[in-house]
Formats: C-alpha cells, structure tokens, sequence
C-alpha cells in the first residue's frame, strides 16, 4: 500500500560517496568529542574555582580579635607573628587568658625564608600598667605584643591563636612528629608517657601531652622517677619541631582540595587579628604553602634565670640582644648549644 512513495527515479551513489559520509561522521564525532571535553574542562575549572571559593569563605569564619597595634603588610614584604598556643576553653585575646606556648615567626617571601623563635612562657618582663614584672604568659594578648615590641624590640604586624585540639590536629596532619628520648619519661598531669628510649614517632595526643608538660619525669639507672628541671624550655623544642613538620607537610600543596582541608582546619582552629585582611591572608597562605622546610630556622630565645627568683627567666644579657637582632633583621640565626634536656626533636 505504500507503492505511491516509491520514487521512481532513486539516486545513483558515486563511489566516493560512502567515504564522503563516513568523513562527515568523523567530523561530528571529534567536534562532539571536543565540545564534551571542553564542558568537562569547564566543569574541572568551576569545581576547582568551587573549592577555591570555598576555602576563602571558611578562611573568612576565623574568630578575630582587636590588637591595635597590628596593621597590613605590604605585598612580598616581611611580616613577623606572634603566635599563641592557647587551651580551647580560653576567650581569644582576651583578659586572664594566659598562653601556654609563645612563639615569634617571620616569614620573608622575597628571601624565601622563615624564622621561630621560642619566647619562654616564665620570661620576666615588665606590666606597663601596674610597673611590675610579671610572666609574659600572665598578660593578654594586646599587652603581650606591647611587651614583645617594646622590651624584645621586635615589632609584631599580626596574632595567630591555636587552641590545643588544632595542635593535636596539626600533629596528625603531618602524619606524628619524631622526638628523641634518652630514656623512659611521663608527666602524670599530662598524661605524656614513653617507654622506649631513641627516636619515636609520637601522635597528635602524646605529642600535646609532651609540649605541654611541665613536670616531666626522667627514669633513671636506679628505676627512680626523677624530675626534669629543664622540662619547660626542652618542650619549646618541640613545639617548632612540630610546626616546622608542618611546613614540610603542607609544602607543595597548592590544589583546591588541600586548600580547603587547610582552611576548615584553621577556621575550626584559629583565631586571627582583625587587621589581618582576607587579601593578605591568601596570599600568605600561598607563601607558607610554597615554602621550603629546609628554609626555615628556629632557635629559642636565649634565657638565664631570674634573680629575682630562680624559677623565672631573664633575656640571657649577653647572647639574647644578638639572637633577636638577627631574627628581626631576617640573618641567620647564630648557633644554640646543644640541650641538656632528656628530649629532643630527631
């Protein structure tokens, strides 16, 4: 019944029409081809970008807290921070919130270098207010960093905050931190314990139980647990030796993914000036992320004991001014003799 649509003339092909047909398919296959992999690609840039955003938006949920003497930084120029180890229940910055670890880093992204220097919570200086001396650690964080510029002499532009579960945090992420015991050591009060003599490899809670002991026992060749008197400044140590493991784990990693993982952690974390913009915050990051751990140098601030009282520490008169004048300055820092301490990192 359908004879009528017959033609009754049908087309005669040519020999090269089959190929002509067969190129035309060709030819919209690879277009479709390019045009899937070009939404693909444009879909790996918008996830990218997705994640970039991302990050920025939990970096832009940082607690904050007013320093007033804290300001910018100009691009690529040296910017030195104090950086405060605080007990997660402590308000940021604020008033009778003392710091369990001080310490001073500059990071120099012309030079492509970076400097810790460890400030011993007992350090003596003097209380603007009352005249007094009292331990850096007692005072909050705007008059830590008036007694940092004015008695240390190093000018600080920002104020990192960490709390005590990002430590134990910042210690997994960079898969433990290894340390060097002479001997079994603990702190009941801690909870730190380590049986085994040599380097170990210590986790994020035994490694927050180390930097915060401050009554470490040593066992001694008579079975005897007996009390380190260099505890609190041995631990300062490895409070670099962790942020510097750190470095080395982060080093290099400047996809999105990372980016993000590393900002949740910081907002999470971290609590920053309120000068510290969120321009000057990325690019800083991108530096640190780019940094070579092998560039950067630690030394702890060269200290005596007071004698004021013998559980307290002075700038050491003769070896402290040139230590700080070099970490300002951004020079090398001169050589620290070895510690005595039981503990140390490998």
């Amino acid at each position: 019944m359908f004879e009528h649509l017959d033609d009754p003339r049908p087309p005669a092909f040519g020999a090269g029409a089959r190929h002509a047909v067969v190129r035309r398919a060709h030819r919209r296959r690879r277009r479709q081809l390019a045009g899937g992999m070009g939404v693909a690609a444009a879909a790996l840039v918008a996830g990218a970008g997705g994640l970039y955003g991302r990050a920025a938006w939990r970096a832009g949920h940082i607690d904050r807290v007013d320093v007033a003497s804290t300001g910018p930084v100009a691009d690529g120029e040296p910017v030195t921070f104090l950086v405060r180890g605080v007990d997660g229940g402590t308000e940021p910055g604020g008033e009778g919130g003392r710091s369990d670890t001080l310490l001073l880093a500059r990071l120099d992204p012309a030079a492509g270098t970076a400097s810790v220097l460890s400030v011993p919570r007992d350090l003596l200086v003097r209380e603007a207010a009352s005249g007094t001396r009292v331990r850096i650690n007692q005072l909050p964080v705007d008059r830590q960093v008036s007694a940092v510029e004015s008695q240390l002499g190093v000018p600080v532009d920002h104020v990192v905050e960490v709390d005590f579960a990002g430590f134990q945090a910042l210690v997994e992420r960079a898969g433990g931190v290894r340390v060097r015991v002479d001997a079994p050591v603990r702190d009941r009060l801690t909870g730190l314990y380590i049986d085994e003599p040599g380097c170990v490899t210590l986790g994020g809670e035994q490694a927050l139980a180390l930097v915060r002991s401050r009554h470490t026992e040593v066992l001694d060749a008579a079975g005897r647990w007996v009390e380190d008197p260099m505890a609190d400044l041995a631990r300062t140590s490895l409070q670099r030796a962790v942020l510097v493991a750190a470095l080395a784990d982060l080093s290099g990693r400047v996809d999105p993914i990372s980016a993000d993982r590393l900002a949740g952690w910081a907002a999470e974390h971290l609590t920053l000036d309120d000068s510290l913009g969120t321009d000057e915050l990325v690019d800083l990051a991108r530096y640190v992320l780019a940094l070579d751990p092998a560039a950067v140098t630690e030394m702890l601030l060269p200290v005596v004991p007071s004698p004021e009282d013998a559980n307290r520490l002075d700038v050491d008169p003769a070896a402290g001014p040139p230590a700080i004048d070099a970490f300002r300055e951004g020079t090398s820092l001169p050589e620290q003799p070895g510690d005595p301490s039981p503990i140390a990192a490998c």
